[in-house]
């Protein structure tokens, strides 16, 4: 009796133990988090910020305007601790005739045109290759996007054309 006592009471301490152990197993989790999950954004007017809105609106025929902008691993004098990839993205309905040209360090890089498709709301997407931005010490690259209004289009039919480009970044840890 007290043989089947004891392999009773041994039984059900292995039982609780093992489904106390497979309990936890598949049940277990992680939950990470990040202070700052915005990798890399644009250094415009001394400010930082995912999108730019370029006003285009009061651009005439035969006329250009030009912005520029710089993006960097440094924010607040610390340098980002991962390698970075980023794309920019030029966002515009392109109604009128303009010629949009991104430059990068004084190399075109992207010339945003009909060529490209458009989203669900009918704007224009133009995206860049990928470029990189180092952990290992400190990096700032300068854009220039320049934007010309054919002067070939100097007519009635074009004059108050609302348009505009936003550019936006997409960045992300390099693995």
């Amino acid at each position: 009796m007290r043989i089947k006592v004891l392999i009773i009471i041994i039984s059900l301490l292995i039982l609780t133990f093992s489904l106390g152990i497979t309990y936890s197993y598949f049940n277990s989790g992680v939950v990470a988090s990040s202070v700052d999950q915005k990798l890399a954004g644009f250094v415009f007017n001394s400010e930082v910020t995912d999108r730019l809105e370029i006003p285009v609106g009061e651009l005439s025929p035969g006329e250009s305007i030009s912005h520029n902008f710089s993006i960097t691993n440094v924010k607040n004098n610390t340098r980002s601790d991962v390698s970075i990839l980023y794309e920019l993205s030029i966002i515009t309905p392109h109604y009128a005739p303009l010629v949009i040209n991104l430059y990068k360090d004084n190399t075109l890089v992207l010339t945003c045109d009909e060529t490209y498709s458009r989203n669900e709301n009918n704007e224009l997407v133009c995206k860049t290759n990928s470029f990189e931005l180092s952990h290992t010490r400190n990096e700032l690259n300068t854009f220039e996007l320049r934007v010309t209004f054919d002067g070939n289009y100097n007519t009635e039919e074009y004059k108050n054309l609302i348009d505009y480009i936003n550019v936006e970044i997409k960045s992300y840890q390099k693995i």
